[in-house]
């Protein structure tokens, strides 16, 4: 297998928000396999049983599912020995470690008494479970895993479990008394799970929709520990924080505090009316691509305050008698000097600015209402119906009553489609 193929199969198996280890032949980076979980609960811990399992059980055409007493899972793939020069050295690959369920405050003190951990360490566990990913469907899991093995190995894989009942200890009795003092194991989660949302908030900032949805998805599988027992308040409280954050987010990226706020306002009375899981599971994402879209329309990260101040304006008084000759009177400079700050930082002139602004709001009266045409010209600023009309089909190839009509045209066919078929007598 070459190097590029290894590196797709990593690629792979880090888009479903799973770790892959390449594990170096002299094994110095096995303590990354469980997420570095031993090397900080117990005093100078090796990692030398889960080596020895390795060596033992890891065979060629094999995916071994290794399952700890922690219920870590790990899949293991040995790397053809001919190609341990080309791989850098390393001996296998670990995909994981993966939970079969996400474990509940019970179950995680369960194994605290079981591996005689002191009750202090609760909150540590429970956050570092927070961070370990729970495929939908486990299963499925392996078979994508065995089946993208085949194609980059070149070779037929099989799934075998070890233990093939129960779970693997990997500490020695003595290790159970060496723990360290104050072990921090979810500092690094916890800091993993900050940095990542502020990668997508900053892409929030800046509109870039696909790197925010990304980085979303990897946040999503930080699940943070409940701080109520009911699973929907939950769910609500973690939507109103995104909210909040996405915000701010695009605050930052220079959206007028009109459009935030408005925005904001509508995701906020979803949250609260939602009466179900169902009803808030769509908003996350909708919120995110929702909040890029208010950037990108609506940003003026890139214009100076003047500039700034007569987007602003045209956007909230579009309906008044708006000229060049206004606004360089309101900002106390010469038309020519305003007319070329604006095309030089917009790529457009303020007047087509102006006519742009208006247009966009016509078409939504046009759509959302059944006013006379002559009153949707009225309403985005222009005193001359035909001028208006002349405008419109200039920029939208038909006249505004056309647009209605295929509208309505449209929109009958669509609720046809939907109605269900009447029945026979």
């Amino acid at each position: 297998m070459e190097l590029d193929h290894l590196t797709l199969f990593s690629q792979i198996v880090q888009a479903h928000n799973i770790n892959c280890l390449l594990v170096d032949r002299d094994f110095s980076n096995l303590y990354k396999a469980d997420m570095e979980l031993r090397s900080k609960l117990y005093s100078n811990y090796d990692y030398a049983r889960l080596r020895d399992a390795i060596l033992k059980h890891c065979r060629r055409g094999e995916l071994l599912k290794l399952k700890d007493d922690f219920g870590l899972i790990l899949y293991i793939f040995p790397l053809p020995t001919d190609s341990l020069a080309q791989m850098g050295q390393a001996v296998c690959v670990i995909a994981g470690p993966v939970l079969e369920a996400a474990p509940d405050p019970g179950e995680i003190q369960k194994i605290m008494f079981r591996k005689k951990l002191p009750d202090s360490l609760f909150r540590e566990l429970q956050e570092f479970y927070s961070s370990i990913a729970v495929p939908p469907e486990l299963k499925s899991l392996e078979s994508t895993l065995i089946t993208i093995a085949d194609h980059l190995f070149g070779e037929a894989h099989v799934l075998r479990s070890y233990p093939e009942s129960g779970d693997l200890t990997l500490e020695s009795p003595s290790q159970f008394q060496a723990l360290n003092d104050a072990p921090s194991i979810a500092i690094n989660t916890i800091e993993e799970r900050y940095e990542v949302e502020d990668q997508m908030l900053e892409a929030v900032a800046c509109g870039d929709h696909m790197k925010a949805s990304r980085y979303h998805s990897l946040f999503k599988t930080y699940r943070i520990t409940p701080r109520t027992e009911n699973a929907l308040i939950n769910r609500k409280n973690m939507l109103i924080i995104l909210n909040t954050l996405c915000r701010k987010a695009v605050q930052k990226g220079h959206v007028h505090p009109y459009y935030i706020d408005e925005l904001s306002t509508q995701f906020a009375i979803r949250i609260n009316q939602s009466r179900s899981m169902t009803d808030l599971d769509a908003i996350d994402n909708e919120m995110i691509h929702k909040y890029c879209l208010l950037v990108r329309n609506h940003s003026m990260k890139n214009y100076s305050r003047l500039v700034q101040r007569c987007i602003t304006y045209t956007d909230f008084h579009y309906a008044e008698p708006l000229t060049l000759s206004f606004f360089a009177d309101m900002c106390h400079v010469t038309k020519s000097y305003l007319s070329n700050l604006f095309r030089k930082e917009t790529g457009s002139t303020l007047t087509d600015y102006i006519h742009a602004v208006r247009l966009r709001h016509a078409l939504v009266l046009l759509n959302s209402t059944t006013i006379p045409i002559q009153v949707v010209a009225a309403s985005c600023g222009y005193s001359d119906l035909n001028y208006f009309i002349k405008l419109f089909k200039r920029e939208n190839g038909i006249s505004p009553k056309q647009y209605r009509v295929q509208m309505n045209r449209n929109e009958n066919a669509l609720c046809i489609k939907k109605s269900p078929p009447e029945p026979l007598p």
